[in-house]
């Protein structure tokens, strides 16, 4: 019996590396616009994810969760629903402030924005399923911009 080479053995490891466990199709589309949002956002602070919570998940038939973001003294809550192919935000900005909300869905332009109620209280209705990101203007115009980390929908 014949010894493997180095190169062989690699090549075999490779291929059962490549049937078993292969890169998800989706994966290198999404980091290169994670990658693509994070370079034009360089003048923006970002938020500080504190808490996922999944608890609604499945509620009538559709899939729902909730995130929490904080940025030194504003926290942003967040009510995610997906149904079908399309997704709703309903947000909460506490203490409420006057600001634009704008949603940045992977490499799209940015068509989706919304202004904070005076109750703190924001929707962003009809987005598409894939990377999110907020970015959240306040018309104060002494007060930078900041934006949530990307996440999915």
């Amino acid at each position: 019996m014949s010894e493997l080479s180095r190169e062989d053995l690699l090549g075999i490891v490779r291929d059962v590396w490549e049937q078993r466990d292969p890169v998800p199709e989706h994966l290198v589309p999404a980091m290169q616009a994670a990658a693509a949002m994070a370079a034009t956002d360089l003048d923006v602070e970002l938020m500080e994810l504190v808490e996922r919570s999944t608890e609604l998940a499945g509620a009538r038939g559709s899939t729902a969760y909730t995130l929490r973001f904080v940025h030194d003294d504003t926290d942003l809550l967040l009510r995610v629903a997906v149904d079908g192919d399309r997704s709703r935000v309903d947000g909460w900005v506490v203490p409420p402030e006057p600001m634009t909300v704008r949603a940045l869905p992977g490499e799209l332009p940015a068509p989706y924005a919304a202004v904070v109620t005076e109750s703190g209280r924001f929707e962003l209705t009809d987005l598409p399923l894939g990377l999110l990101r907020l970015r959240l203007e306040p018309h104060d115009t002494t007060r930078p911009a900041f934006a949530t980390p990307t996440f999915e929908i």
